[in-house]
């Protein structure tokens, strides 16, 4: 019946996955990946595109060839469906095997896999460019999820099966796996061999720093390369201490210093080693960003540490609850008023998880003291606790409505208050399911009668509900899906200019820079898109810089196709004066070498 109850949550808890995290379609990074899916398929079609004239990270991924073999029989569209889709029932099954290894088959533990199911968490430094349980696909897709299973295998001594999940993490993102192999490393070293080992690459990066080796990759950036770096790049290194989520780490490292110091007594030193392993991240991050920029460190980005952290601080977290509701009253109404002042406003959260791991380093017997004396007028505690506790209800509910209007294609028409419940990553959806008995002894005490057909009826209810969420998942519009079904697949009619483009030539299409690379099957001159990966190579970041100043100047034809890397230029309406070799609604097909025949290139 456990494995039953089990089954049953992680199935209600991918539905919640599915309506917190609609598909919509190839965007965002989704459109990098793909890029690298097309360049395996066709490496000599893309090879003069600028993304990846000075190298590519795809090169360093085992997810490029498997998804350029998904791709290639799918097609992009469908292939990124199933990747996004089998990225949220890795993410669903991390989430259930942590948070049943370490807080059990109870409340806490059903609480954490629904609250990872539901809450849209950024770890990124400055803006919201990466999220945890991503609803495109990418190598983090898979990557992160994996590397969260191998610290529950970590967590259940299955010593092999974390290094595996590790290995397979770093292998498809070796940016995001590589925290969950050290954290395999760190566990097995002793704690003075663990802080040794968690600080060195801090030690390193001061020397490097200080010595500033002129070699590649060693070398510290300068000039408008670092400036690029520390002003235009969104999430490479962190910008001004106030713009950036510093004080949001700070609690996640305060959470694990509660989960090391408090928390149950076999988790405790799993939780000290991620504490050193993200103090050792985050301290390579901040050197690199405000102090000594070192290429590599700049480029490995350690901050991504915290795609593994967050999480693991908030099963720390939900542990010390847990501990603290079934220790005594005193313990239940710091439980509650902890909820309560969330509910209100989660931005004191931070601040407050800084202040509870400070107060930590206090002698136990103040702590006890503390405690009883909390007990003792518990009453009059809990009477205070329902004001705020009331007050808090209608901005529950205007949270609600307002995430409801958010929503960009809402899965019905009306009562936004509901869709901001269910679909609107609201942590109080989390609380609800958890509350719910799942099986006999999950929500009462004692046994329930009749708990086999009610577990069958729970399992088939879940189920249908599973089934149409996952037929309306694809939220996208029919013009939008219609634009993205033929990417990268043969089974579509080719482009019309594809007569006239070959692959291996460069088109300049400022409006569809993605119908280059995934319907023409050849290189772009200039997009936004290649913007990505400059912080990656110097020579890509200065050619970026020259030819955006070469489209800022202009759209003219006859101007860009100075450029002898330039052969065709499409544009959304005809040229005055000259004549196009192709015409579409919108797109008008200029060919650069009859153009430079007349106008020598300068």
């Amino acid at each position: 019946m456990d494995a039953a109850r089990a089954g049953l949550v992680f199935l209600t808890a991918f539905l919640v996955w599915l309506l917190n995290h609609p598909y919509q379609g190839v965007w965002h990074d989704a459109n990098v990946y793909g890029l690298l899916a097309a360049h395996w398929l066709n490496p000599q079609g893309l090879a003069g595109d600028l993304f990846f004239s000075f190298g590519s990270q795809g090169s360093f991924s085992l997810f490029t060839p498997l998804y350029g073999a998904l791709v290639g029989w799918l097609g992009l569209d469908r292939a990124a469906w199933w990747v996004t889709l089998g990225g949220g029932l890795l993410w669903t099954g991390a989430c259930l095997a942590l948070a049943r290894t370490m807080l059990g088959a109870g409340f806490a533990s059903r609480f954490a896999v629904f609250l990872g199911a539901v809450v849209v968490v950024s770890y990124s430094p400055n803006a919201n460019i990466f999220v945890l349980g991503e609803n495109f696909a990418t190598a983090r897709s898979l990557a992160i999820p994996l590397a969260l299973a191998s610290v529950a295998a970590l967590a259940a001594q299955r010593q092999g099966w974390s290094f595996g999940l590790a290995l397979a993490a770093t292998a498809l993102h070796p940016l995001q796996g590589v925290w969950s192999l050290a954290a395999w490393v760190l566990a097995r070293l002793r704690p003075l061999s663990a802080v040794t080992l968690a600080l060195l690459p801090v030690i390193v990066v001061l020397l490097l720093g200080a010595l500033n080796l002129d070699l590649p990759y060693l070398r510290l950036m300068t000039d408008e390369w670092l400036e690029f770096a520390r002003t235009s790049a969104p999430d490479v290194v962190f910008k001004a201490p106030l713009q950036t989520r510093l004080p949001e780490y700070s609690a996640v490292l305060a959470a694990l210093w509660l989960g090391a110091r408090t928390g149950s007594e076999q988790w405790r030193a799993l939780h000290l080693r991620l504490l050193l392993l993200g103090l050792g991240g985050l301290g390579m991050a901040l050197l690199a960003s405000y102090v000594f920029p070192v290429e590599i460190v700049v480029q490995v980005q350690p901050w991504r540490v915290m795609a593994l952290l967050i999480p693991m601080a908030a099963v720390a977290v939900l542990d010390l609850g847990r501990r603290a509701w079934q220790a005594s009253a005193a313990g239940r109404l710091s439980v509650v008023l902890i909820a309560v002042l969330t509910g209100m406003n989660s931005n004191w959260l931070p601040g407050a998880l800084w202040a509870i791991g400070m107060a930590s380093l206090m002698p136990v017997a103040w702590i006890d003291r503390l405690a009883a004396w909390a007990g003792r007028w518990q009453r009059w505690f809990g009477l205070a606790l329902a004001v705020p506790a009331l007050s808090a209800v209608p901005n529950i509910l205007a949270g609600w409505e307002i995430a409801g209007t958010k929503l960009l294609n809402p899965w019905w028409t009306g009562a936004d208050w509901l869709q901001g419940l269910l679909a609107g990553n609201s942590w109080h959806f989390a609380l609800l399911l958890a509350l719910l008995p799942v099986g006999p002894g999950a929500g009462f005490r004692g046994r329930m009668p009749g708990a086999l057909p009610a577990m069958i009826i729970a399992f088939g209810a879940v189920s249908l509900a599973l089934v149409a969420t996952l037929g309306a998942w694809d939220r996208r519009s029919p013009q939008y899906r219609g634009e993205q079904a033929c990417y990268l697949d043969t089974r579509c009619p080719p482009h019309p200019f594809r007569q006239w483009v070959k692959p291996g030539s460069t088109v300049y299409w400022p409006q569809r820079e993605l119908a280059v690379w995934f319907e023409l099957g050849t290189a772009s001159y200039f997009g936004q898109y290649q913007a990505i990966g400059r912080v990656f190579s110097s020579g890509k970041f200065h050619e970026w810089q020259r030819r955006q100043a070469r489209v800022a100047a202009g759209t003219d034809p006859r101007q860009l196709c100075s450029d002898p890397l330039l052969d065709w230029v499409v544009l959304p309406a005809p040229v005055p004066g000259l004549s196009s070799r192709a015409e579409q609604r919108y797109a008008h097909l200029y060919g650069c070498a009859e153009l430079r025949a007349v106008t020598p290139t300068s």
